[in-house]
């Protein structure tokens, strides 16, 4: 149906208390003259309407699973206003390559030097010039504490109580000093001394049938792994290569050859392919922002908070969209703003949201039409998500985020279908087990693609009733 601009302007204003939405020729200096149709005698407008956006906490049942080629985090996160707290404690196998393994002389002519536990350092997330402490127990042989391969954030393990050793250190430092040990003059590197009682034990052993390295089962049986786990200080989490070579066991020992004087040796334990790993993350919104804003007001959240996984992630309705009547979609994209954080936040926002549909509870799927996967790969550059630069009302810096769900909207508006409630949160991985094939026909095969790394970036951005920072579905459309 044709209408004049004059009818498009009054009936907006009559629509604008009841929906909160406006009609207007399209604003070219915010949404861009790429968004305008490159059509003849075609009048464009622009459609704001709001939405309904809710925080949900999901860290009581969200466990990410966590795999060894992932960068591990480790360290304390004491103070976020916004989320609280975060803990994360690094378990993980390192040793021989192959079995049996023997150390070089035998276990009679063997002299320890020290024995290293050495983690490969990456990055943080938070405050990386306050100081953390972290601490090494063995786990505990108990029955049923055996390591899953592919272990979730939620896998935790008891430990032995006697403290193999213990390192403080400041993220930001472990990136810019260098080692200076015998054979290895690397950078990025968290070093902890370990007790002599392990490296003993260790060289200790003999070639025979009864030495725990006589095959892997034994030596399992004799030592589960390393728990590493932060202490109580510091405001960040630093991210270690659990995979790359510098992470490893170093036992530094000399021992005689052919009963002469001592030789030095190294020998290095890693994760190897017969290894696994874990990664707990331990998450306490009690006393946050996020825990004031979790009751699900009708009219939404004004704030909303999303947490990397394991966190917080939030629902999205978009009421407006039930009674549009049929046009002409050129573009429809939720956005979303940013609220500016403080100067002196050192907590960073996720790299790419995802936006996706929830069929029910406990089942989701990508937003028909507009997500798909092209040579294996999810279509991001063009669906969004991405975190982009822009300016508050107050010139503030912050971030954005944009969808662009333009088909899924022209299915609402031309074939009436159900007006579904989205989600909006910042995993690690997307993943889908089946092959599927949505509304407009596109074949999704089954997928699993990282998103953002484990446990680091958040954010609080304005949710659908907030006025300087509003979340809103901007669409650019013309009539039939």
């Amino acid at each position: 149906m044709i209408r004049t601009k004059l009818t498009l302007a009054f009936t907006g204003l009559l629509f604008f208390s009841f929906l909160n939405w406006h009609c207007t020729k399209i604003d070219t200096t915010e949404i861009g003259n790429g968004l305008i149709p490159a059509v003849d005698n075609v009048n464009t407008f622009e459609l704001v309407l709001p939405v309904v956006a809710n925080n949900f906490d999901s860290v009581a049942k969200n466990c990410a699973t966590i795999y060894p080629t992932d960068d591990h985090a480790l360290g304390f996160i004491s103070n976020d206003p916004l989320f609280g707290t975060t803990k994360a404690i690094i378990y993980t196998e390192l040793k021989p390559a192959i079995f049996p393994f023997y150390f070089a002389g035998k276990p009679a002519d063997r002299t320890l030097d020290s024995i290293v536990l050495v983690l490969s350092y990456r990055k943080a997330f938070g405050d990386s010039l306050l100081q953390q402490s972290v601490f090494v127990n063995e786990i505990a042989p108990n029955r049923g504490n055996n390591f899953i391969p592919d272990s979730s954030t939620c896998s935790a393990y008891s430990v032995k109580p006697a403290i193999l050793g213990s390192a403080t250190y400041i993220p930001k430092r472990v990136a810019l000093d260098t080692v200076k040990a015998p054979g290895d003059t690397s950078t990025n590197q968290l070093r902890i001394k370990l007790s002599a009682a392990l490296g003993q034990l260790f060289l200790s052993q003999d070639s025979s049938a009864n030495s725990i390295f006589f095959s892997d089962s034994l030596f399992k049986a004799a030592f589960k792994g390393f728990a590493i786990t932060p202490g109580n200080t510091g405001n960040a989490l630093s991210y270690f290569s659990i995979t790359d070579s510098k992470t490893k066991l170093a036992i530094y020992y000399k021992y005689k050859r052919a009963g002469l004087s001592d030789t030095s040796g190294v020998t290095n334990f890693n994760l190897n392919p017969g290894s696994v790993s874990a990664n707990n993350i331990v998450r306490n919104h009690s006393g946050s922002e996020l825990s004031q804003h979790t009751n699900h007001p009708p009219a939404g959240d004004d704030l909303i908070y999303i947490q990397t996984t394991p966190g917080a992630y939030a629902e999205i309705k978009i009421p407006g969209l039930d009674n549009l009547s049929n046009r002409i979609i050129h573009r429809a994209e939720l956005v979303m703003d940013q609220v500016a954080p403080l100067p002196t936040d050192p907590f960073a926002p996720p790299t790419i949201l995802y936006l996706d549909l929830k069929v029910n509870d406990t089942l989701y799927r990508p937003i028909p039409c507009d997500f798909a996967i092209l040579n294996s790969q999810p279509n991001i550059t063009t669906f969004g998500g991405f975190k982009t630069a822009a300016k508050d009302p107050f010139v503030n810096n912050i971030a954005r985020y944009t969808f662009n769900i333009s088909r899924y909207v022209q299915k609402i508006v031309t074939n009436k279908r159900i007006n579904s409630t989205l989600r909006l949160r910042a995993p690690d991985y997307i993943t889908s087990l089946i092959t599927s094939v949505d509304e407009c026909n596109q074949r999704l095969l089954p997928f699993i693609y990282p998103y953002n790394q484990l446990a680091f970036g958040r954010v609080k951005l304005g949710g659908g009733s907030n006025i300087n920072y509003r979340m809103r579905l901007r669409i650019i459309y013309s009539n039939l």
